[in-house]
């Protein structure tokens, strides 16, 4: 098997997939945006796409951040884990 053909059962890369919303994390996490928005504030890497909305704002400019699924599933399983290990629990809303 070439390299070509291993790569296609390996399944699709980050710039691949889809990207969702941080809202859509928190409604599927059942945690605020705020907490998703926090977890990626300091996340870099392949699946998160960061778009900066320069000048939309009058008092301060703002950054759109784009998760992929995988992405998401390694930050998720990174944040959970440490959690656990403080023995903090999830936020109510």
């Amino acid at each position: 098997m070439n390299g070509v053909a291993q790569m296609e059962h390996i399944g699709p890369s980050a710039f691949e997939e889809t990207h969702f919303a941080v809202g859509y994390w928190a409604d599927k996490w059942g945690f605020s945006a705020k907490t998703v928005r926090d977890w990626f504030r300091d996340e870099y890497g392949p699946g998160i796409l960061r778009q900066p909305n320069l000048g939309r704002r009058k008092k301060r400019d703002y950054t759109t951040i784009m998760i992929s699924p995988s992405a998401a599933a390694r930050i998720y399983a990174k944040r959970t884990a440490a959690d656990r290990i403080t023995g903090r629990t999830r936020e109510v809303m």
